[in-house]
Protein backbone atom coordinates (compact mmCIF):
# COMPACT_ATOMS: atom_id res chain seq x y z
CA UNK A 1 0.00 0.00 0.00
CA UNK A 2 3.00 2.27 0.69
CA UNK A 3 4.65 1.80 -2.50
CA UNK A 4 1.34 2.53 -4.64
CA UNK A 5 0.67 6.11 -2.41
CA UNK A 6 4.18 6.99 -3.75
CA UNK A 7 3.76 5.88 -6.87
CA UNK A 8 0.43 7.53 -7.05
CA UNK A 9 1.43 10.73 -5.29
CA UNK A 10 2.26 13.11 -8.86
CA UNK A 11 -1.38 12.43 -9.95
CA UNK A 12 -2.84 13.38 -6.81
CA UNK A 13 -0.25 16.38 -6.72
CA UNK A 14 -1.20 17.24 -10.63
CA UNK A 15 -5.00 17.31 -10.13
CA UNK A 16 -4.50 19.54 -6.92
CA UNK A 17 -2.50 21.83 -8.75
CA UNK A 18 -4.85 21.88 -11.83
CA UNK A 19 -7.51 22.97 -10.24
CA UNK A 20 -5.40 25.44 -8.04
CA UNK A 21 -5.32 23.97 -4.67
CA UNK A 22 -8.81 23.79 -3.75
CA UNK A 23 -10.68 22.89 -0.45
CA UNK A 24 -13.63 20.35 -0.45
CA UNK A 25 -15.87 19.94 2.44
CA UNK A 26 -16.77 16.57 3.71
CA UNK A 27 -20.94 16.08 2.64
CA UNK A 28 -21.73 12.25 3.30
CA UNK A 29 -20.91 8.40 3.80
CA UNK A 30 -22.03 6.61 1.27
CA UNK A 31 -21.29 2.84 0.78
CA UNK A 32 -18.18 2.83 2.96
CA UNK A 33 -16.98 5.95 1.10
CA UNK A 34 -16.76 9.28 2.17
CA UNK A 35 -17.63 12.60 -0.13
CA UNK A 36 -16.17 15.11 -0.42
CA UNK A 37 -17.03 18.37 -2.71
CA UNK A 38 -16.97 21.98 -3.80
CA UNK A 39 -18.77 24.10 -6.08
CA UNK A 40 -16.90 25.55 -9.10
CA UNK A 41 -18.16 29.26 -11.08
CA UNK A 42 -20.36 28.77 -13.93
CA UNK A 43 -20.72 31.79 -16.53
CA UNK A 44 -24.19 29.37 -17.43
CA UNK A 45 -26.73 30.01 -14.89
CA UNK A 46 -28.97 26.67 -15.01
CA UNK A 47 -25.02 24.84 -14.91
CA UNK A 48 -23.78 23.76 -11.48
CA UNK A 49 -20.48 22.31 -11.76
CA UNK A 50 -18.94 20.68 -9.00
CA UNK A 51 -15.34 18.33 -8.01
CA UNK A 52 -16.14 15.27 -6.14
CA UNK A 53 -13.37 13.35 -4.14
CA UNK A 54 -14.26 9.91 -2.99
CA UNK A 55 -12.15 8.28 -0.05
CA UNK A 56 -12.74 5.35 1.70
CA UNK A 57 -15.07 6.17 4.22
CA UNK A 58 -13.25 8.44 7.61
CA UNK A 59 -15.42 7.86 10.20
CA UNK A 60 -12.47 10.28 11.98
CA UNK A 61 -13.43 13.51 10.11
CA UNK A 62 -15.99 15.11 10.73
CA UNK A 63 -19.08 15.84 8.47
CA UNK A 64 -19.18 19.61 7.01
CA UNK A 65 -14.98 19.76 7.84
CA UNK A 66 -13.59 21.51 4.92
CA UNK A 67 -10.22 19.57 4.04
CA UNK A 68 -7.65 20.36 0.97
CA UNK A 69 -7.61 18.13 -2.01
CA UNK A 70 -3.96 17.96 -1.43
CA UNK A 71 -4.76 16.09 1.95
CA UNK A 72 -7.26 13.36 0.37
CA UNK A 73 -6.30 10.40 -0.80
CA UNK A 74 -8.83 9.69 -3.31
CA UNK A 75 -10.12 6.70 -5.45
CA UNK A 76 -12.18 8.56 -7.61
CA UNK A 77 -12.02 11.84 -8.56
CA UNK A 78 -15.46 13.54 -10.37
CA UNK A 79 -15.57 16.84 -12.44
CA UNK A 80 -19.49 17.06 -12.37
CA UNK A 81 -22.31 19.10 -13.68
CA UNK A 82 -25.37 17.91 -10.88
CA UNK A 83 -28.65 19.32 -9.93
CA UNK A 84 -27.74 18.61 -6.27
CA UNK A 85 -29.53 21.37 -3.74
CA UNK A 86 -27.33 20.13 -1.11
CA UNK A 87 -24.19 20.97 -2.75
CA UNK A 88 -26.06 24.69 -3.73
CA UNK A 89 -24.82 26.11 -0.43
CA UNK A 90 -21.02 24.95 -0.41
CA UNK A 91 -18.53 27.36 -0.86
CA UNK A 92 -17.31 28.13 -4.76
CA UNK A 93 -13.50 27.95 -5.55
CA UNK A 94 -12.65 29.68 -8.71
CA UNK A 95 -9.32 28.16 -10.61
CA UNK A 96 -7.79 28.73 -14.45
CA UNK A 97 -8.14 26.19 -16.87
CA UNK A 98 -3.96 24.94 -17.73
CA UNK A 99 -2.62 24.06 -20.71
CA UNK A 100 0.65 23.40 -20.03
CA UNK A 101 2.03 19.77 -21.46
CA UNK A 102 2.04 18.46 -17.98
CA UNK A 103 -1.69 18.15 -17.66
CA UNK A 104 -2.16 17.16 -21.14
CA UNK A 105 -1.88 13.15 -20.32
CA UNK A 106 -3.10 11.61 -23.20
CA UNK A 107 -6.22 9.25 -23.21
CA UNK A 108 -7.03 6.68 -25.83
CA UNK A 109 -10.37 4.79 -25.69
CA UNK A 110 -11.08 1.33 -24.51
CA UNK A 111 -14.46 0.87 -24.55
CA UNK A 112 -17.82 3.16 -25.61
CA UNK A 113 -21.56 3.02 -25.02
CA UNK A 114 -25.14 5.08 -25.55
CA UNK A 115 -23.54 5.95 -21.72
CA UNK A 116 -20.03 5.87 -21.16
CA UNK A 117 -16.78 6.38 -22.93
CA UNK A 118 -14.06 4.89 -20.92
CA UNK A 119 -10.36 5.75 -21.60
CA UNK A 120 -6.94 4.77 -20.13
CA UNK A 121 -4.14 7.63 -19.33
CA UNK A 122 -1.60 6.61 -22.11
CA UNK A 123 1.11 7.20 -18.90
CA UNK A 124 -0.05 5.83 -16.71
CA UNK A 125 -1.35 2.24 -16.56
CA UNK A 126 -2.85 2.01 -13.21
CA UNK A 127 -5.24 5.12 -13.90
CA UNK A 128 -8.84 5.22 -16.01
CA UNK A 129 -10.38 8.32 -17.13
CA UNK A 130 -14.47 7.76 -18.18
CA UNK A 131 -16.69 10.38 -19.83
CA UNK A 132 -20.27 10.40 -18.67
CA UNK A 133 -22.53 10.74 -22.17
CA UNK A 134 -25.12 13.66 -21.86
CA UNK A 135 -26.86 12.74 -25.33
CA UNK A 136 -26.58 9.11 -25.23
CA UNK A 137 -24.71 8.81 -28.41
CA UNK A 138 -22.06 5.92 -28.58
CA UNK A 139 -19.90 8.59 -30.32
CA UNK A 140 -20.22 11.58 -28.00
CA UNK A 141 -16.73 11.87 -27.16
CA UNK A 142 -13.60 11.46 -29.58
CA UNK A 143 -11.22 8.09 -28.97
CA UNK A 144 -8.07 9.92 -28.20
CA UNK A 145 -8.00 13.39 -26.21
CA UNK A 146 -6.19 14.78 -23.20
CA UNK A 147 -6.68 15.19 -18.87
CA UNK A 148 -7.43 18.82 -19.28
CA UNK A 149 -9.94 18.10 -22.14
CA UNK A 150 -11.86 15.51 -20.01
CA UNK A 151 -11.68 17.92 -16.80
CA UNK A 152 -13.28 20.56 -18.79
CA UNK A 153 -16.26 18.42 -20.01
CA UNK A 154 -17.77 18.50 -16.04
CA UNK A 155 -18.90 14.65 -16.94
CA UNK A 156 -15.69 12.65 -16.00
CA UNK A 157 -14.28 10.24 -13.66
CA UNK A 158 -10.79 9.44 -12.37
CA UNK A 159 -10.42 6.18 -10.99
CA UNK A 160 -7.47 3.54 -10.11
CA UNK A 161 -7.50 0.28 -11.87
CA UNK A 162 -6.73 -1.56 -8.96
CA UNK A 163 -10.09 -0.81 -7.13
Amino acid sequence: MFMQQIERNPIYELVDEYYDHPILRKVRNVNGMSMYVVRLPCLLLNEKRYLIALTFQDDYIPMGSSIPLAHLRWRSFMTRVLQEEEFETLPVHSYTIKQQDKFMLPLSIVKRSKEISIYDVDTRQDLQVSLLHTRGQEFEYPSTGNLVSAFETFQTLLNWKDL
